[in-house]
């Protein structure tokens, strides 16, 4: 079925906004072309094949085109002119980056209506699909135009995609655009320095055929405004190949409750687990957060208390609730705590899957993956090897120095100084893969 989950994380208030008026005799009706006066650094500075800008409604909000765009399937934007050419500028994509477009095809799927289902064997780490944007849309615009004239522009828009992007984004989920876009769009942010401001919806008429799967055997992510697929598994033909709606570390009442605006419910596998085999995994999940917590808050105190079986605690429970979508923060856990504690083996086993993690979850820049690299490379040469291990060491030969003399004599401060800034480094390396992760829950 195509239909995605929304991730618009705003307001969406009753707001009046004018709209530029023309001089035509139907100026009521109809949409103004209007030319005026862009600001911005890059205004008018769009790239061939781009056009635009045209129909400027709600400010200086416009419609900008690509006709060569997702193959020549179109792509258009109602934005402003520096999110245009933010979005104009982007790195291209390129077939080399993905896989054939004949090892996966779509099929009907029982209780689902269509999906994409593999035609060969695709390997852990496989790149799927990479896809721009067909419609992309500043919040700002989608929330404030008036309806009336919000239809009309989206339909103008909308002619401009190919045909068949046109089928593949009205067979998605939603009466209306509107609707369409308020379900199955992802929220981008343009700028790269981050300015909540530049928030933008964006569809991808071809992801749309990713049906829901609360243990799905696909990731996603979202880099600039380019949407990439990648196998988080091995998938066999055969098999559907399915992403997450929702944020999927939650008890399965949770879950089903989240995936009610879709209009269905969830019947994947493990949603359909029987009476037991739910509370053994609802109770995984409720260990899971609860020992996430408890790292995260020994973390938060330079490492006081940690155990080295902690992270690898966590890894197993991931593995055996099968939240393979989820893996690279805890990979990096894992590693860094084994490192701490002076074990050579298992941190270069846990560094080198959180190197993989992190490339399939987040990309080839992802933060720590150069960290996890050097760590894989050579354990002991890295930061985190042994902290530890002697920090403990001199937390009993400073106990013991200040008790032999009575008092905290100047070698025990010292000694204590110098553990405090180990343990800060602790904190700060290592407690903000479990910020990351939260971070991520938060964006679904």
């Amino acid at each position: 079925m195509y239909q995605l989950r929304s991730l618009l994380l705003f307001s969406l208030g009753v707001l009046v906004t004018a709209v530029r008026g023309d001089n035509s005799a139907d100026s009521k009706n109809a949409i103004p072309d209007v030319n005026f006066d862009l600001e911005g650094e890059h205004a008018g500075e769009l790239p061939s094949p781009w056009e635009g800008p045209s129909h400027c409604v709600s400010g200086d909000h416009c419609l900008y085109f690509n006709p060569e765009g997702n193959d020549h399937n179109g792509q258009v934007l109602i934005t402003t002119s520096n999110y245009a050419y933010f979005t104009a500028t982007f790195p291209k994509i390129t077939s080399e980056t993905q896989i054939s477009p004949d090892s996966f095809h779509l099929a009907p799927i029982p209780r689902k209506g269509n999906g994409f289902v593999a035609g060969r064997l695709i390997k852990k780490g496989e790149v799927i699909m990479q896809r721009q944007p067909s419609f992309l849309v500043h919040a700002d615009a989608h929330i404030d135009m008036k309806p009336e004239v919000q239809e009309k522009i989206y339909q103008i828009a909308l002619s401009k995609l190919s045909k068949d992007a046109q089928e593949k984004f009205l067979s998605q989920f939603g009466e209306g655009v509107r609707a369409k876009i308020d379900k199955n769009s992802f929220r981008i942010v343009i700028d790269p320095s981050g300015d909540k401001e530049s928030g933008h919806l964006g569809v991808f008429v071809d992801v749309s055929g990713f049906n829901h799967d609360c243990r799905p055997n696909v990731h996603y992510r979202i880099t600039n405004t380019t949407h990439t697929t990648v196998a988080v598994r091995d998938i066999h033909p055969g098999e559907e190949l399915t992403i997450s709606y929702i944020y999927g570390i939650a008890r399965r009442s949770t879950r089903q409750k989240e995936l009610q605006d879709w209009g269905f419910e969830c019947t994947c596998s493990q949603c359909t687990l029987n009476s037991l085999e739910t509370a053994a995994s609802d109770a995984r999940v409720k260990e899971i957060k609860r020992l996430e917590e408890e790292i995260e808050d020994k973390m938060s105190r330079r490492g006081e208390d940690i155990k080295p079986e902690m992270g690898g605690k966590l890894v197993d429970m991931y593995l055996e609730e099968k939240l393979f979508a989820y893996l690279a923060p805890t990979y990096v856990r894992a590693a860094l705590i084994y490192s701490m504690f002076g074990n050579e083996v298992k941190a270069k086993e846990y560094a080198e899957e959180a190197v993989d993690a992190l490339t399939r979850e987040y990309g080839t820049h992802a933060k720590d993956i150069q960290s996890m690299r050097e760590l894989a490379a050579d354990v002991k040469g890295h930061w985190s090897w042994g902290i530890k291990v002697v920090s403990e060491e001199k937390e009993q030969k400073t106990w013991k120095l200040g008790q032999g003399k009575g008092k905290k004599n100047e070698t025990g401060e010292a000694g204590a100084k110098k553990e405090r800034k180990i343990r800060e480094k602790i904190g700060k390396k290592a407690g903000k893969t479990v910020k990351e992760a939260k971070a991520k829950k938060d964006e679904l």
